[in-house]
This record gives C-alpha cells, structure tokens and sequence, in this order.
C-alpha cells in the first residue's frame, strides 16, 4: 500500500481507501460512475425508489394531499446534497490527516416558483432558486485549514455540481397496453 497503509483516520483506513480508489480508477469508464434507479408509484403521491439494493419512499406532506410518510422528491434533493458535502468533508479532511471531532451540516433552500409544477403557472422554474449550507465543525485544525477543506468540498461535490451544471436530460416514454 504505501505510508497511509493501517492509518485510520475518522473511521476511514486511508491505505484500504487509496487501494480502493485506484483499482477503481484502473476501470474503464470508472470515471463516469454510472448510477440508476427505479421509481415505482405506491397510489397517490407516493412512490418506492430502488438504487443499488436499497429502498426508499418519497411522499408529499399532508398539505399538498400527501400522507406525510417520507420526504418528498425536493427535500431529498436537499438532504442528498448535505450527505454529498459531509461525506466530502470527511474524506478531504481525513485524505490531510485532520481529526474530526463534531461536525453538522445546515442546509435550507428556496424554490424558484414551485406553482409552475403545480399548474398554478407563472414564470420561472419549479427548481432550487438558492441553497445555503453552512458547515458546523470541531477538528483538529486551525479556522484557515478548514476553510480550505470546506471549499475544496463544495467545489468537487458530486451532487453540489449536479445542481449548478446543465445536465443533459433525455425522457423517453413507453405505453404499456
């Protein structure tokens, strides 16, 4: 492995990490890390979503006629990107060898004109209009490390880029008879 070999840092073996990533990396078309999932409609407005081999409902609240069960499909969104950034976090920090001790992260977010979605019309976009995150840490580090760490995470996060980058989208439909 190398020097990081047995180095554990916040519960991540940093050598079995590397070897990780680097038979990863000998993958073709590891660099695109192809996802997929699939919805299923539950009644209502909930719906069961399969990625890999978990499971997970999404609902609406109870106000927009939901059963209030589950996230709905935007607050996921939301929470996906703080997991996004915590786990970001996590690696960055412990990659520099920086302990952590405590760290939370808060995130709120605002909707263009979610009435679009809902057929009630207007301009704009059903999306995020904004998102703040701010990041709450105790480490073992000074304020400037940690700065650096931070941006460094918001800047490389998987779901942060998905969010701000235009992704091609292509629907596609199929009748079933």
């Amino acid at each position: 492995m190398g020097s990081d070999e047995g180095s554990v840092v916040n519960g991540l073996n940093i050598g079995e990490f590397r070897e990780a990533v680097k038979t990863v990396a000998e993958q073709e078309g590891a660099q695109h890390a192809p996802k997929k999932a699939r919805v299923q409609w539950m009644g209502g407005f909930k719906f069961s979503a399969l990625t890999r081999n978990h499971t997970f409902v999404i609902d609406e609240p109870a106000h927009l006629t939901g059963e209030d069960e589950a996230p709905n499909s935007m607050e996921y969104v939301l929470g996906a990107y703080g997991a996004c950034l915590a786990t970001g976090f996590v690696l960055n920090a412990s990659l520099q060898g920086v302990t952590i001790r405590n760290m939370e992260i808060a995130l709120d977010a605002g909707q263009d004109n979610v009435f679009t979605f809902l057929g009630l019309g207007g301009e704009g976009h059903s999306g995020f209009s904004n998102v703040n995150a701010k990041l709450y840490v105790q480490a073992e580090a000074d304020a400037e490390t940690l700065q650096r760490i931070w941006e460094k995470t918001v800047e490389t996060s998987p779901v942060g880029n998905s969010l701000v980058h235009n992704v091609v989208i292509n629907p596609a439909m199929d009748v079933i008879p």
